[in-house]
């Protein structure tokens, strides 16, 4: 039995863990739905270029303040902090004339605008002082959690002073204090930084975003998925787990207390449902997921949170936005890790109409970060964020991932294209520059994160919320809490500061001066450099193993063929993939190129020229690595029914490059006399079907840089539209996300059936 259980991975809920784990040595797990932990300070990869989901850029990073306190402490003082260019951030308003660099100092800053207006000198004044008042508002309210119980009205008493400041309106704030409508249009250009338009965020969100970054902006070295594997290896030292791919079904309560969870483990081809209980159990998934799908609404325990679910309903949604991430040649000139927020607009369209705008491909407004510079990646890369509305995507809300439609995908073309353009016409050669394009809606995040409609901020920064009293981890039901963002704050620090508020409630009276006095110390010390394997249930999660190399060769000039001797025999099925250790604190996925037992294989391109490529190109017979397996639902197929009798459907095997790994394992299973493998490469020196020496069915070689008799010329996409689809056949395709897109496009339009598998 554990201590405490947290539901999601989010930097909210890895705070409290990291805390309960460090501080009071709680045996604490963590539960993930998605494949990896980190919820919104996750990052992903392609072709060894690498962006941050969530994390843009974080404030009072300093050392000695609070949020640096508890990052060193949780993640040992390993994690680096990469401070921004002292102008972090460039509004670009050109329908106004208004062009501003953002400076790390505030008195400069007020300088820059009393520059530009100067008949706003004194309300300009007046409004420095009124973002100190609403800041200091939000901390009392941080503090209020924390401190003894008699000492919590007091607190309240002093923060009640600025309370219609902090609740009123931004827009209403704005129009009070300022005369220029460009000026307010200025100000209030970034509110994509906590989501919710001026007309309905509360000024203390606006304010706390101004006074965050007063003193600059920072990022973390190596990108945001540092953080929750250094955090990761804090709670497993202190003899917690953190299990991936596990989706919480339900919250348990008994006599009126929370007791556990449900759980269906997906880490695998076939769902498991399996229980487990704590005395504590905190939720970082969001208050309205926690209260609506979480617990029960009926009966006494809905009783007891109608009042609350009822007003969490009256707010609305938080914000969500389409994100288009894109690898470049190279950065177009002036291009510093600066933040650009663009708005061609003149400040007074709507949501609704900016919504309209992006989705005709003409937007007016998108937030540009360039993750690579900041995190000092030698890869060229971009996020262009935009924000939307919440039910803009409402008509493939009931649709798949992958599997969405082709109006889906020129939505998503239409979207990118002019995002691009906008981008363009502010730093020239920006579109020429660009070489591979990924695109998410709110579909895609709701899909990752489990945030209703994408709506990543949690509740919205509306008066509403603050004067209902949501910004606290206390729920009416003993045993509960919450964490992250719904907790607290936006935001990676707002998700921290109340994963650490979370984490003093849950200890009680003196779990205040028990952290303190650990945050206070050595952070040196606050991680252990052990990481022993967690005993746990196979079943349950996919354990780590130490494995060593025995085989290490080249397949082709950028293919390594790495086969692991495991420390006893493991079942996987064909399709399934580990994550191995390639560096201190990073995982990659790779799939399985061989069927289940003592030794596992993996066929790993290096050209992506990432730590993943490294790592690879450096293994050597004899050296010892970490994984953990297996994990993933692409499941090859031997049967179309459950029924053994029934007839078993043709299988068709479509793979570029080392797509073809996960299909070794099958075939290593057997193979069919009426099965194909279509493999496609620029090549024949990187042709791996003639170097493998697994066995291979009947293969149709693509080949698209020269010409051989013995093989078509073009690609995959360009057979199958020759050669037809067979629509009595099981497609399986893996391979790059651009090259499975297109194919199954082309098998779905052909009537077939896909099963798809990207890397």
């Amino acid at each position: 039995m554990y201590d405490a259980i947290v539901i999601g991975s989010g930097i909210g809920s890895l705070t409290t863990a990291g805390l309960l784990a460090g501080v009071a040595k709680k045996r604490v797990l963590v539960l993930e739905k998605h494949s990896a932990p980190g919820g919104l300070t996750h990052a992903f990869r392609r072709q060894g270029a690498s962006w941050d989901v969530g994390l843009h850029y974080v404030g009072d990073m300093a050392p000695g303040t609070r949020p640096r306190q508890i990052f060193d402490y949780l993640t040992g003082g390993k994690l680096s902090w990469m401070q921004m260019p002292d102008s972090y951030d460039r509004f670009c308003l050109p329908k106004l004339g208004v062009n501003l660099d953002v400076p790390s100092d505030a008195g400069v800053y007020r300088q820059r605008l009393e520059a530009q207006f100067p008949k706003e000198k004194r309300a300009l004044k007046r409004y420095f002082k009124d973002v100190a008042r609403a800041y200091s508002w939000m901390t009392l309210n941080y503090v209020r959690q924390v401190v003894p119980q008699q000492v919590a009205p007091l607190v309240a008493l002093a923060q009640k002073m600025h309370t219609s400041l902090a609740c009123e309106t931004t827009a209403h704030y704005m129009k009070r204090r300022f005369h220029n409508p460009a000026l307010r249009t200025l100000l209030t250009t970034h509110w994509g930084d906590y989501g919710v338009e001026p007309e309905r965020s509360a000024f203390v969100a606006h304010a706390m975003i101004v006074g965050h970054y007063m003193n600059g902006a920072w990022f973390p070295q190596g990108g945001s998925g540092q953080i929750s594997r250094m955090v990761e290896e804090k709670i497993r030292s202190n003899g917690g787990e953190i299990r991936v791919s596990q989706s919480v079904e339900e919250i348990l309560v008994q006599n009126g207390r929370a007791v556990g969870v449900r759980i269906t483990d997906t880490s695998g081809t076939h769902p498991v449902t399996y229980e487990e209980r704590a005395p504590i159990i905190v939720s970082g998934v969001g208050a309205s997921e926690t209260y609506n799908r979480l617990l029960p609404t009926q009966g006494s325990i809905g009783k007891l949170t109608e009042e609350r679910r009822k007003t969490i309903a009256r707010m609305g949604n938080g914000g969500t936005a389409v994100i288009v991430y894109l690898t470049l040649d190279h950065y177009p000139e002036g291009i510093d890790g600066s933040n650009i927020w663009i708005n061609e607009g003149d400040g007074s369209q709507t949501p609704a109409e900016l919504t309209t705008s992006l989705l005709n491909g003409t937007p007016q407004t998108a937030f540009v970060s360039f993750p690579g510079l900041k995190a000092g990646d030698q890869h060229a890369t971009a996020e262009i964020v935009s924000f939307v509305e919440a039910g803009a995507f409402r008509t493939w809300e009931e649709t798949m991932k992958g599997d969405r439609g082709n109006d889906y995908d020129l939505l998503k073309s239409t979207m990118a294209r002019g995002l691009i353009a906008l981008v363009d016409r502010t730093l020239p050669g920006f579109a020429d520059a660009v070489r591979y394009e990924e695109v998410a809606t709110p579909l895609s995040i709701e899909h990752y994160t489990s945030h209703s409609q994408g709506c990543f901020y949690g509740l919205p920064l509306t008066p509403q919320r603050f004067t209902a009293g949501l910004t606290t981890p206390e729920t009416s039901i003993p045993g509960l809490f919450l964490t992250g963002q719904d907790a607290g704050f936006p935001g990676t620090v707002g998700a921290t500061m109340a994963g650490w508020t979370s984490a003093c409630r849950i200890l009680g009276p003196k779990g205040y001066l028990q952290i303190n006095q650990s945050l206070s110390s050595d952070p040196e010390s606050a991680c252990e450099t052990s990481d022993p394997e967690p005993t746990q249930d196979p079943s349950h999660s996919a354990p780590r193993l130490s494995a060593q190399v025995v085989h290490a060769d080249w397949l082709s000039p950028h293919i390594r063929d790495i086969v692991l001797k495991l420390p006893r025999s493991q079942e996987w099925n064909p399709g399934q993939y580990a994550l191995i250790r390639v560096a201190p604190f990073e995982w990659r996925p790779y799939s399985l190129a061989s069927a289940s037992g003592e030794s596992a294989r993996f066929l790993i391109d290096v050209r992506t020229k990432g730590k993943g490529a490294a790592f690879a190109r450096g293994l050597e017979p004899g050296d010892k690595v970490e994984l953990q397996l297996p994990l993933g639902n692409f499941e090859i197929h031997s049967e179309d029914a459950e029924n053994d009798e029934a007839p078993t459907r043709r299988r068709i095997f479509i793979a570029t490059g080392s797509g073809i790994a996960p299909f070794c394992a099958a075939f290593e299973e057997g193979i069919r006399a009426d099965e194909l493998l279509i493999f496609g490469c620029a090549n024949t020196d990187e042709d791996l079907t003639l170097r493998l020496e697994t066995p291979i069915p009947p293969i149709i070689r693509c080949i698209t840089r020269e010409s051989s008799t013995t093989a078509f010329k073009g690609r995959v996409t360009d057979y199958l539209r020759t050669s037809g689809i067979d629509q009595s056949a099981d497609y399986y395709v893996c391979g790059s996300p651009a090259m499975v897109a297109d194919v199954r496009r082309v098998i779905r339009s052909g009537g077939g059936r896909v099963y798809c598998e990207s890397f």
